[in-house]
């Protein structure tokens, strides 16, 4: 057995298993990687659809798509703190399940003070904890 394509197999995947982790900040002090992730929490609550996504910039920034509509902020606090600029969203129409998930993570979003990220686990603190983990948001 020829071991020399079973290793470029194996280092190919590793590869693109590490395109789905976040990246390491370039802000100093800070220990949250930017890059992709998924909701899977709202306070005491999961999401299992995981229809909530959020990206974090080099910059801190913040955009993503909630089930229905797009948002962005920029973020103006240091980590471990946080604090929203403006939340822009668009303005498609949202009901239902979809719609009532949308006004709760943007409003526990808008709200939230803090932010952490421990054991692969993305947390944004306030009123209402939002619980990420690295990936994308299911279309």
């Amino acid at each position: 057995m020829n071991r020399i394509p079973m290793i470029s197999v194996a280092f190919a995947a590793t590869l693109g298993l590490a395109a789905c982790e976040p990246a390491t900040p370039d802000v100093p002090g800070s220990n949250i990687p930017t890059g992709a992730y998924v909701l899977v929490g709202i306070g005491s609550d999961t999401v299992p659809q995981r229809n909530v996504g959020m990206t974090i910039a080099a910059d801190g920034s913040i955009s993503g798509k909630a089930p229905c509509n797009q948002y962005s902020a920029s973020q103006t606090a240091e980590p471990p703190g946080f604090a929203l600029g403006p939340l822009t969203t668009t303005e498609m129409a949202c009901s239902g399940n979809a719609g009532r998930l949308e006004t709760r993570y943007l409003q526990a979003l808008a709200a939230a003070d803090g932010i952490t990220f421990e054991g692969g686990v993305l947390t944004i603190k306030g009123p209402t904890y939002l619980t990420y983990e690295p990936g994308y948001r299911k279309e």
